[in-house]
């Protein structure tokens, strides 16, 4: 500090009395000091210079902006209202010019923005600011007029610099606004250590429909089990994992089962957490701290939430700086020179295609589990698992098909209701509870159910005689009122991987047509369920049937066309000889099913008698009963209709 009797101006904000300094908060002079260090060679009563600040990650815009503002009133004796600081952007021209009319400025470059060949020009000096120190801690200390103290200088060092910002305030001494920092430090650590799994929680055998993941977690399991005995190097554990799915699926619940099966801890992360910490450094100190939280309770599960939300390199907007600046130290958490070394990495997100490619690179979160939602044998299990109650085979039906579509989430939510309705009632909870929470049903007549087994029981004979894979038919005798819903369903797919010709097509057209050449055999004609929706089976093998005549080169013309399937409707509807086309290879198509149904009508009816009785069929079923009812074999390969070819 300079002599006050030497004559000499003092240029550091040391007297608080002074009003010019009376508001340099303590985190705003650890700021200070850092420029002033790094600016020492220029610090000369009005010397012109322009000079660029260098952020490699402990950077908060508000607080530097203000100590160089600091640092610049004084050597340059602007007024309170002028400004010489900058910061480097996409569009640094306005900034550029002012600085260069005035001869004087300081821009500050935050973590991730790179610096043109031009800027490091028209700069007079790029200088690197490093980390604040505990040396800048004692000196805001010491200035402060608190005494110094280690576990003081470490809470000012590693606390964000958004949370000092918010704590000292100009309104607040500095013994006030340390004494808050210090009690809202202490409350996120308790909160943080709440977090920890407790005894209670699911395992993964109560994870139900999470099917490869389940299955992931219990070699987990073992792997962490092995190296905790020193059976295996860390190398050696499958140690991050990316689980994709939509909102509620249970990726959440899923993590937290994961850590309670390896017996482990689990630290919850988000990357909305992360940045509602403040700005670029704050954002990155929050993550370090909860990978550094997982590394001091390892070995330990880190879970998190919200990972597509990182961003990506490949963005070019205004936030490119940020988001790269984000991507880096994520990297550099995965596998950086600090080595997560019994952190299990388990991130979530609802758009995998929004996470950065490198995230996902080998070492990294190079294993991808995709969740979709339960099917009703595992939604029965979710049930079970927040209720304890085991449905009787009529109900579980009625409850798999007015749950059809839900998450876990939303079974979760169900339960609640239900359980409140109880309270209220002042009943004790049962299975009509939930039954009153759920979508209103009807029961469907006979002879509605008929028509739809005898159209699934279609599909199933043509796929089955055509050499596709059978895994199982599904039929409804329930509906929920006032609600579309596809009331029937059969899974078929080939043996094995072929290549596809145009009788690959033409046999997947077949299989579209199944239910209504069944309806037709049996009926007279076909329900209007069959079309109307893009995902009904006349509009399927319609679009299919367009594809091969219009867009293959497998119909009347070799020229191709490469529209979306949303253009299909377009081309039929503009090109009367495409529309004709089509036509011709349905009508074929149809045809060709229709004379399968007639020679295995035995079957067809064997299978329909079959679902009028057990509404669910496995596939070894299904061909049980093809088997034990089908005529002599008839063959699919004979020469078909010429559509053009």
């Amino acid at each position: 500090m300079p002599n006050p009797e030497s004559g000499k101006r003092s240029r550091v904000p040391w007297n608080t009395r002074t009003r010019q300094w009376r508001y340099v908060t303590v985190p705003v002079y650890m700021a200070y000091c850092a420029v002033a260090a790094a600016l020492r060679p220029w610090n000369g009563i009005e010397r012109k210079f322009i000079a660029t600040l260098i952020f490699k990650d402990d950077y908060y815009q508000p607080i530097y902006s203000q100590a160089a503002q600091v640092f610049a009133r004084e050597i340059w004796k602007s007024s309170e209202w002028e400004t010489y600081i900058f910061e480097w952007s996409n569009s640094p021209f306005r900034d550029q010019s002012l600085a260069e009319k005035n001869g004087r400025g300081i821009f500050l470059s935050p973590p991730g923005y790179r610096l043109t060949d031009d800027e490091r020009l028209f700069s007079d000096a790029v200088i690197e600011i490093g980390p604040r120190s505990p040396e800048h801690a004692r000196a805001a200390l010491r200035r402060a007029g608190i005494p110094v103290d280690d576990e003081l200088v470490e809470l000012l060092i590693s606390a964000p610099w958004a949370r000092l910002h918010s704590a000292f305030q100009d309104r607040r001494g500095p013994v006030q606004g340390l004494e808050r920092l210090r009690r809202e430090t202490t409350r996120l650590k308790e909160v943080e250590s709440a977090k920890v799994l407790h005894d209670d929680a699911p395992t993964l055998e109560d994870m139900h429909g999470l099917g490869p993941a389940v299955e992931w977690g219990r070699n987990l399991a073992k792997d962490l089990a092995d190296y905790k005995c020193g059976l295996i190097g860390w190398n050696e554990v499958d140690a991050g994992v990316l689980l994709s799915g939509p909102p509620g699926i249970g990726k959440t619940l899923f993590a937290s089962a994961l850590a309670n099966s390896c017996k482990v801890p689990i630290i919850y992360g988000s990357v909305s957490k992360w940045q509602e910490a403040g700005a670029l450094d704050a954002h990155l100190k929050a993550m370090r701290a909860s990978f550094k939280a997982a590394r001091d309770k390892a070995p330990s599960v880190l879970f998190i939430d919200e990972f597509d939300t990182l961003g990506k390199r490949t963005t070019s907007d205004r936030n490119a700086g940020y988001h790269n600046g984000v991507i880096a130290g994520a990297l550099e958490q995965l596998d950086g020179f600090e080595r997560r070394e019994g952190v299990v990495v388990v991130a979530a997100c609802n758009h995998p295609r929004l996470v950065d490619a490198a995230l996902l690179r080998a070492g990294r979160l190079d294993r991808h589990l995709e969740l979709t939602l339960p099917d009703g044998p595992s939604r029965r299990g979710i049930l079970k698992f927040h209720t304890g109650i085991e449905l009787s085979s009529a109900d579980a039906e009625m409850f798999e098909f007015a749950t059809e579509g839900f998450s876990g989430a939303e079974i979760e939510r169900l339960v609640r209701d239900a359980k409140r309705a109880a309270r209220r009632q002042g009943k004790c909870f049962s299975a009509l509870h939930i039954f009153d929470q759920l979508p209103v049903t009807e029961k469907l007549p006979e002879d509605y159910v008929r028509v739809i087994a005898v159209h699934e029981a279609g599909h199933a004979l043509i796929g089955y005689e055509i050499g596709h894979e059978v895994s199982g038919i599904t039929i409804s005798k329930w509906r929920i009122s006032g609600e579309r819903r596809v009331l029937g369903t059969v899974e078929t797919t080939l043996p094995e991987v072929r290549v596809r010709t145009k009788t690959t097509y033409l046999d997947t057209i077949a299989i579209f047509l199944g239910g209504i050449a069944a309806e037709m055999e049996v009926f007279g004609n076909f329900a209007d369920g069959a079309s109307g929706s893009s995902e009904a089976d006349l509009n399927r093998a319609t679009d299919l049937a367009t594809m091969v005549e219009g867009t293959t080169g497998m119909g009347h013309t070799l020229a191709v066309e490469s529209p979306g399937p949303d253009e299909f409707a377009r081309m039929r509807l503009y090109n009367a000889e495409l529309r004709e086309q089509v036509h011709v290879l349905l009508e074929s198509e149809l045809a060709r099913t229709r004379s399968v149904i007639q020679r295995q009508r035995p079957a067809l009816d064997a299978l329909v008698d079959r679902l009028m009785v057990s509404p669910t069929m496995t596939g070894e079923e299904v061909v049980q009963v093809l088997q034990g009812n089908r005529r002599s074999v008839v063959s699919l390969a004979k020469t078909q209709l010429r559509t053009g070819t």
